[in-house]
């Protein structure tokens, strides 16, 4: 891991948006050169400075401006606190070696994303520990390789390793190690850590309050459990009132910042963006090629069917530990106190462990889908479960040792696992060397890109089409055909740039929106056939910024209302000052529709485009 990030992949030398210190890490991280450089935690007037010399995004969105004058910071403060150590490392080199001591120089840069590495490796370290207390050391040591090489982990352990998910990883299977620790032995000291674990991981998000179901329910397997547990806190009552004040402690600096900055205790930061618990996005999450997680990181299937009760019928839950393939496989705790079942009495790993576990699986998966922006922007995989992979890790553990009852289970789920990982692997690649896709990928160009290492922007188009043709095109008739000569004073209508005549249609940063060609549906035309749009475009600048691109919309509409969208940014294929023919297919969809709607539209680019020589085509294949 510390090779790829030093070696093969030094991200923190990068430049712009490329950089460590960009997009959403930059706001995470704003907080420390804000009090320890500029002293500025207010205003934050510095901002415009870094982002004009830096360029970590694109947009400024890691504060906004509130009434009274102040800036708050979009992200909440827990990356700061745990970036820290390493930042007054890179403040440090940086002063020594005449680097700019401003925050966002190479020294930060490295010191923050080294940092992370070294997070992710603590993390496994602590997963590892805590494994060994349930399953033999082969089985601990594949759960490690399977968790740390094929799940999007990796990325975020090496290449990505200054995003959150890692660092809170991290804290998972510590707070796992210090539960353990704490229900063997009791001790105040263990129950500071688990407070100051459940504090940091919620500071950093604080959805990630839902920790607290480990140290309070592992273990507990049954009702007879459950009560026993409520009297052990009971005795125990001091240890978690401490931990409670030190997960408060920790949570009350958000709220400081808050008051501090708006005169509020509290801020909600984040705009529109909320969460929809009614409605949660469980296809999307799981499924979907945007971010599906279980598409995009299926070696996590096996997890989830180790929480099936995997003990063959008529084989007693609990028994002596047997000789397998995995080494000496127990199927039952060591024997422990009070605290995790009748005192005295040893129980099962499935039967103790898999509850808890489970709760915290089905509760954070509903936070997790519930958030209105599921996709979680871009990001590699579902990036907000890479935080549960410490739990996952037992049920994963689980389905190992029951693979491995058969030779015929071992060999055919050792070749699938096999398959996984080396999937994560070359897709991770893809992804940063590759032509994969982190925020807008579709199953037409997921499997376009498949087995593709090299880049081709043609195969982008996919992205907006979201559909892709293949083989030979049949039946074409011409739908709609448009050189724009006939209506020189309609909106967007331009005498800038033409392809063929004198006209063309345009949208600009003065003209947002060109006319609409409305056309209605021909009797013809059938749910499910094929359509091709295409033109001749124009650039006189060019966009790299996809949001902002100019795009050519195609809408199909029932009674005014939209049934499907589709829109083609040929600024991902074109060169500056130069005609270029684009087009998509795309089907007409299975909703019934009645006009077919298009136009060009400029979503924010300075950069201009033109459309001339516009076609309509159907066919069929």
């Amino acid at each position: 891991m510390l090779l790829l990030v030093v070696v093969a992949f030094p991200r923190y030398t990068r430049p712009g948006t490329e950089a460590t210190l960009a997009w959403d890490v930059s706001g995470y991280y704003l907080y420390l050169p804000a009090v320890f450089i500029y002293d500025d935690l207010e205003k934050v007037a510095f901002l415009s400075q870094i982002i004009e010399k830096y360029q970590p995004s694109f947009t400024p969105d890691q504060a906004f401006p509130i009434e009274n004058g102040n800036q708050v910071m979009k992200y909440s403060a827990g990356m700061a606190v745990l970036y820290l150590p390493f930042f007054a490392i890179g403040h440090t080199v940086a002063k020594l070696t005449g680097y700019p001591a401003d925050g966002f120089s190479l020294p930060y840069q490295a010191a923050i994303h080294l940092g992370g590495v070294l997070f992710s490796i603590l993390g496994l370290w602590f997963l590892r520990k805590s494994l060994l207390r349930y399953f033999p050391d082969r089985t601990m040591g594949w759960v490690l390789l399977l968790v740390a090489l094929g799940t999007n982990f990796f990325n975020y352990a090496t290449f990505d390793a200054a995003n959150a998910h890692a660092w809170l990883f991290c804290l998972m299977a510590l707070l796992v190690h210090l539960t353990i620790r704490y229900h063997e032995r009791p001790s105040l000291k263990l129950a500071i850590g688990l407070g100051a674990c459940l504090g940091l991981a919620a500071l950093v998000r604080p959805t990630e309050i839902l920790y607290a179901i480990i140290p309070l329910l592992w273990g507990v397997g049954s009702l007879a459990a459950l009560r026993q547990r409520l009297v052990f806190f009971k005795n125990n009552f001091t240890h978690l009132l401490a931990a409670g004040l030190v997960t408060a402690a920790i949570g009350f600096i958000q709220l400081a910042y808050w008051k501090q900055v708006s005169g509020h205790w509290f801020v909600y930061s984040y705009g529109d963006q909320g969460f929809s618990f009614l409605h949660p996005h469980f296809v999307d999450v799981f499924f979907s090629y945007r971010k599906g997680w279980l598409v995009h990181t299926p070696l996590m299937v096996f997890a989830l069917i180790g929480f099936l009760p995997l003990t063959p019928k008529g084989e007693p839950k609990t028994s002596t530990p047997r000789n397998s393939e995995m080494g000496d496989v127990p199927t039952e705790f060591p024997q422990i106190g009070s605290p995790f079942g009748v005192s005295g009495k040893q129980i099962t790993n499935h039967q103790s462990l898999i509850t808890s576990i489970l709760l915290f699986f089905l509760l954070n998966t509903w936070v997790v889908c519930a958030w209105d922006i599921w996709w979680y922007g871009g990001a590699f995989g579902q990036r907000a479960m890479v935080q549960s992979y410490p739990l996952l890790a037992f049920p994963l553990a689980t389905f190992l040792v029951f693979m491995v009852k058969k030779p015929w289970s071992k060999w055919l789920f050792g070749t699938i696992m096999a398959g996984c990982v080396a999937l994560n692997l070359f897709q991770t690649y893809q992804a940063h060397w590759g032509p994969w896709e982190t925020d807008a990928m579709n199953g037409a160009y997921y499997w376009r890109i498949f087995a593709k290492l090299e880049n081709d922007p043609w195969d982008k188009l996919l992205l907006d089409s979201k559909e892709a043709f293949s083989g030979e095109k049949k039946a074409v008739k011409t739908l709609y055909a448009a050189d724009f000569e006939a209506a020189p004073d309609s909106v967007g209508m331009s005498r800038a740039f033409a392809h063929s005549g004198d006209w063309s249609l345009a949208a600009s940063p003065v003209v947002e929106y060109s006319q609409n060609i409305n056309l209605p549906r021909p009797a013809d035309l059938k749910a499910g056939d094929w359509l091709h749009i295409g033109g001749w475009f124009y650039g006189e600048q060019l966009e790299h910024d996809t949001w902002r691109m100019p795009q050519l919309v195609v809408r199909f509409e029932k009674a005014g209302e939209v049934v499907r969208e589709r829109a083609l940014r040929p600024f991902r294929v074109m060169q500056l000052g130069q005609w270029l023919e684009v087009g998509m297919d795309i089907r007409a969809p299975q909703k019934d529709f009645d006009t077919i709607k298009i136009f060009v539209w400029n979503a924010g680019s300075r950069a201009g485009m033109w459309v001339d020589d516009l076609k309509i085509e159907t066919f069929e294949d």
